[in-house]
């Protein structure tokens, strides 16, 4: 193993009233994390969860790469950034920003720096194609009108995410081309996240709901092959779920149509991402047994 990729909340308390009590709580959940054995030889390249987002204890705790510091609504836990290994180029986005002008600059910027690695992953904590039943169809859905044509017109292939603490991954994705709302009234600048009480309350209203779920069906399903794709339309998305298993959720009860497989098993699992000159291939494996929970899922550029 190279290097461990986190989509994000490396800690579950998110210290919102920034009391002396929280703060320390907070610590010890960082140093409980960073305690770990396999970390003392494993680097490890996080993103900003939003249980992360509201103190400025992420950043005290990890040093990134390449900060887009030219954030304009930027959280208290620091920037999205990008870098290299080997052939393929991660960015990874501080997703708790609502602005998503900010996310297309670090994209652009990242690319420019590295216009010719052949595999291009977005990393980022809230899952805009996911499945758990708490997030992916609330504020989870929050960024995706406006992210999925960036996506597109960068050519990114793979996005990794996180938040539903479920296991999803989507068929080949794509925008539609059309346009669609963006539900800035409900996003707050530099928003951690983590209270949603603009969204919360504006769901109860009826009509607003049938909106909001109608808009944000924002995609097109570009390729439902399994196994190995050979030069595929589209994005693929993964969610991962609770590597340690302190927290699970319940999968949504109607399975999107954008979702090609899911799980929840109640046991920590971790996924293998395995980069080669020309193929990208994902597996994940209960952490417990070590055996595959799901089929393998392989791109490969001919």
């Amino acid at each position: 193993m190279d290097f461990l990729v986190s989509p994000g909340d490396q800690i579950n308390e998110p210290a919102e009233d920034q009391s002396a009590a929280k703060i320390l709580e907070q610590e010890t959940e960082y140093a409980g994390y960073l305690s770990a054995a396999a970390l003392r030889n494993l680097p490890e390249a996080s993103s900003i969860g939003n249980h992360d987002s509201m103190t400025t204890g992420y950043q005290n705790h990890f040093n990134v790469p390449n900060p887009f510091t030219d954030e304009t609504n930027p959280t208290k836990a620091g920037h999205g950034y990008y870098y290299t290994y080997g052939n393929a180029l991660f960015i990874v986005i501080n997703a708790n920003n609502y602005n998503v002008a900010d996310h297309q600059k670090l994209i652009e910027k990242a690319i420019k720096a590295h216009p010719d690695t052949k595999w291009r992953v977005v990393v980022m904590h809230q899952d805009i194609y996911g499945s758990g039943l708490d997030h992916s169809d609330s504020d989870g859905i929050l960024l995706r009108t406006q992210l999925t044509p960036i996506y597109d017109a960068n050519k990114i292939d793979v996005v990794l995410q996180g938040h539903d603490h479920t296991y999803a991954r989507t068929y080949q994705l794509s925008s539609d081309g059309k346009q669609h709302a963006t539900f800035d009234e409900v996003k707050v600048p530099g928003q951690s996240g983590q209270s949603h009480k603009l969204l919360s309350t504006a769901l109860k209203n009826k009509d607003f709901k049938a909106n909001y779920e109608s808009q944000n069906i924002c995609y097109t399903i570009e390729d439902m092959s399994q196994g190995v794709l050979h030069n595929p339309k589209g994005v693929f998305y993964m969610s991962s779920n609770s590597a340690t298993g302190s927290k699970f959720y319940n999968l949504i009860p109607q399975q999107q149509d954008y979702i090609a497989a899911r799980s929840q098993t109640w046991r920590p699992t971790y996924s293998v991402v395995r980069i080669t000159d020309n193929a990208f291939t994902i597996t994940t494996y209960d952490a417990e047994t070590g055996t595959p929970i799901d089929s393998a899922y392989s791109i490969v550029k001919d």
